[in-house]
């Protein structure tokens, strides 16, 4: 009995230990947590102002988004100085009452960002008071006069001073509701009072326009009582704060005062004074009716009032940690408390989502029909009501689909399923002269042109390249390929690298990030075409990358851009000017994204120094864009421009033209006739057909038996270098794609290159769709790759998140991505 009792104790160990990871499991990941974030501020128009973030977590980098008043829509703001760290600040200058609104930054970890509370940026003012005539009072000595201060509207609130017969009061009993009390009335207190209001931070001070004319007589006639200033309808408290809820009445004999709350009685903490009940640390608990009765022997009077208890929003319960597969349905739900019922925001990784075909939000849930790698990062959801705003989030996961072989995958390429190099695309053959022979006609692949190359920063260049004009297949987009040459003429040969972006067929620049300075490197271009082959552009020359010791004094000159006008919902027009005609540069880089885009900047290139305007195209219709341009040299680019917006105009839709379809006029019996004389030809042609191919496959199979045995003697003892892409990931092999058979540089140009004839080998990345932005001169945009790069001596590039847990691939907010797309590069193209 005692080895049974042994291993069921040990089971339930076991078991225990599974429940609990099992548990813990179902918590939400610990990462980084907001410990400050940015404050509301009221301020005058003109002031310089800052808002202001901490997280207990450093972040890798910062921005800042902008979101008028009545607005929306997020704006990105310039963030170029943003930088990483624990604390992140943001200047504002408010010169103009568009500033105003709500700010908010954005933390991010690799690819996923995390959104702090907003703050409101309130211009601050005063009004003035509004024209009254005077206000006469006649009341009996011993009652509490209430004297009104018509407040004017003030931000912040103003402060008040009330004066009698022009000599101001000191130590006034003031109300909430800027009310004076002046208790037991005597006849020495008859007069005339005003009032001033003062607002500290603009330091206007306006007094009112008219007064309360007060009289305190002796009469001791009997007299009901009557309100001499109506009370307040309705209070709205936040919890936890104090607040006095006013009534007044007068008559003779004094009345007193009587408060009862409607269905229950008054709060414990309740208390009486010559302004009203005061009640202390409101709770939803006090909320409801209060009923104000002044009575004398003469009379009484009633007055109802309302107390609200308002709360700012709380997330309760944040979306939870959760792993959705690519192509599947998400539901997620946020729960928050608050009076009133907050409106809930979601976002993803600090990109606001809003509805579309494939996402709605319903109340505090989250529905999307079709999840795509974007949707991967942070989830988070924000709670927001006019006395504050909460939020709540957690880690959402896609998992991509599995891509398996065959030719029904795009991702394959011409890659046999067993890893193994061919030649076969579509089933065609390939020329030497990037050409497809297929029953007699020609597709050609008409490669780009040689590159330029201009620096942009120590560690990023600027590649620029052109395709020329030619009638055959059309490019479905480019993709940049560098390599470092080494130091001494005799090292090592350094492999070709491939930057993940797919950059659009209509872009002809890219910057390429994270290179070394003072290191040599060359570039060339890869068109992948609509027939899922390539053909790379000739390599550009030996490219230095100095460091920026060279370049201390930027002289280039900052263009001048003076005017965007949108021409069509898809173009728009660019007018700039060259403040130095006399600088030597070599043309202007114009930048575009869309307003509402957390994205990096999209670049195009304009040749020459005296260009002056362009036409950028590809733009989403009655959508704001922002532009800015920068001059460059072979050496140096200058710094950006201003910022101007410009919005598309709107797509003009017309009602379909009614297409009308004839009636067939055939004769049903003479079509069955037909039917069935089609039929015993198809059946005969079928049958000839059928023992064709049978024959065929006889000999293709000999055949393939005597090169199997052929190819397995020469290739033995080699080891295998293909391997498998599985949707972005890999197998332990290295991949080996078809080299290039016309592969190979003069020995005098480049001592790195192969020898003619000698056969090399790249690798290429599985990637996702993307364009080649970048919105700063400085490099400091985070550019992740979106699919591990499959090289030799492959060096990994992806984000952890804190936990350690790899954080999912990037999202792109301008575009849907497309599916994951893999090419035949080879390996250098003759110059």
């Amino acid at each position: 009995m005692r080895p049974a009792s042994t291993l069921c104790g040990i089971a339930a160990v076991l078991l225990c230990a599974l429940g609990c990871c099992a548990s813990a499991g179902q918590k939400s990941e610990p990462g980084m947590v907001f410990t400050r974030h940015p404050q509301p501020l009221d301020a005058p128009l003109c002031d310089e102002v800052y808002f202001e973030c901490s997280l207990n977590l450093a972040a890798e980098r910062f921005v800042w988004r902008h979101r008028p008043l009545g607005s929306s829509e997020w704006i990105l703001l310039d963030s170029g100085s943003a930088g990483g760290g624990k604390t992140s600040r943001y200047v504002v200058s408010f010169n103009d009452t568009s500033k105003a609104g709500d700010y908010r930054c954005i933390a991010f970890y690799g690819t996923s960002g995390l959104a702090s509370d907003p703050a409101r940026l309130t211009q601050a003012r005063i009004e003035r008071f509004s024209d009254k005539s005077d206000v006469h009072l006649r009341v009996r000595a011993g009652n509490n006069v209430p004297i009104t201060c018509p407040v004017p509207y003030s931000v912040p609130e103003a402060d008040i001073q009330f004066f009698k017969d022009d000599k101001p009061i000191q130590n006034a009993s003031l109300t909430g509701s800027k009310i004076m009390i002046i208790e037991r009335a005597r006849a020495t207190d008859s007069g005339y009072y005003r009032c001033q209001a003062y607002n500290y931070i603009t330091s206007e001070q306006y007094t009112s326009n008219h007064r309360t004319l007060l009289t305190v007589d002796e009469n001791t006639t009997d007299q009901p009582p009557y309100s001499i200033k109506q009370p307040q309808h309705e209070y709205k408290v936040q919890r936890g704060k104090n607040v006095t809820l006013e009534c007044f009445a007068v008559g003779y004999p004094v009345p007193q005062v009587t408060w009862t709350k409607l269905g229950s009685s008054l709060p414990s903490k309740s208390s009486y004074s010559p302004m009203g009940l005061n009640l202390v640390n409101v709770q939803p608990s006090d909320r409801g009716e209060y009923d104000c009765v002044w009575a004398n022997r003469a009379g009484h009077v009633k007055s109802v009032i309302i107390l609200t208890v308002v709360e700012p929003p709380k997330i309760v319960q944040a979306p939870k940690l959760s792993i959705y597969p690519e192509g599947g349905e998400l539901e997620l739900s946020c729960n928050a408390t608050g009076y009133p019922a907050p409106s809930i925001e979601w976002l993803i990784n600090g990109e606001t989502l809003s509805t579309s075909k494939n996402l709605q939000i319903k109340g505090s849930t989250l529905y999307i029909s079709l999840v795509e790698k974007k949707h991967a990062g942070i989830v988070q959801c924000v709670a927001s009501n006019e006395y504050g705003s909460h939020s709540g989030y957690n880690y959402l996961r896609v998992t991509p689909k599995q891509h398996l072989g065959g030719n029904k995958s795009r991702n394959d390429f011409g890659m046999s399923s067993n890893g193994h190099k061919h030649m076969r695309v579509g089933g065609r053959r390939r020329g030497k002269n990037g050409k497809r022979k297929d029953s007699g006609m020609l597709d050609v692949m008409v490669p780009p042109n040689q590159p330029n190359v201009t620096r942009l920063s120590d560690v990023s260049v600027m590649v620029r390249w052109s395709v020329p004009e030619n009638h055959g297949l059309p490019i479905s987009f480019f993709k940049v390929q560098y390599r470092e040459l080494g130091q001494k003429p005799n090292s090592k040969q350094a492999k070709w690298m491939t930057h993940n972006t797919e950059i659009p067929s209509h872009v002809r620049s890219f910057e390429v990030p994270d290179l070394q300075p003072d290191h040599t490197y060359r570039f060339r271009i890869a068109a992948v075409y609509s027939n899922n082959d390539n053909a790379v552009s000739p390599i550009s020359v030996r490219f230095h990358l100095s460091r920026m010791a060279g370049f201390e004094s930027n002289t280039m000159p900052i263009p001048l851009l003076t005017h965007t006008e949108a021409l069509s919902p898809n173009e728009v027009l660019l007018i700039w000017q060259n403040t130095n005609r006399s600088a030597d540069i070599d043309g202007f880089y114009v930048y575009h994204r869309a307003s509402t885009s957390a994205g990096d900047y999209i670049k195009t290139t304009v040749e020459g120094k005296n260009s002056t305007n362009i036409t950028i195209s590809h733009l989403q219709p009655d959508t704001t864009y922002e532009f800015k341009v920068q001059s460059f040299s072979v050496d140096a680019a200058s710094e950006f421009s201003q910022i101007l917006r410009q919005k598309t105009r709107k797509v003009v839709t017309e009602a379909p033209i009614p297409q009308v379809l004839a009636e067939s006029k055939v004769n049903p019996v003479e079509s069955a006739r037909s039917s069935n004389m089609y039929a015993i030809i198809g059946g005969v042609l079928g049958g000839a057909i059928l023992l064709a191919a049978l024959a065929g496959i006889g000999v293709a199979y000999k055949r393939s038996k005597h090169k199997q045995s052929r190819e397995s003697s020469q290739d033995q003892g080699k080891p295998i270098t293909n391997g498998r892409v599985m949707n972005g990931g890999i197998t332990d092999s290295k991949i080996n794609i078809t080299s290039n058979p016309l592969a190979g540089l003069e020995s005098t140009e480049d001592p790195m290159q192969p020898k003619s004839g000698q056969q090399s080998s790249m690798e290429m990345a599985s990637f996702l769709n993307g364009q080649n932005n970048n919105g700063s001169s400085n490099s400091n945009n985070s550019h992740q790759p979106t699919a591990p790069i499959l090289q030799q001596n492959h060096i990994g590039n992806h984000q952890d998140s804190p936990s350690g847990a790899a954080l999912p691939a990037q999202i792109d907010t301008t575009s849907p991505p497309a599916p994951l797309l893999q090419a035949v590069l080879p390996i250098e193209q003759p110059r």
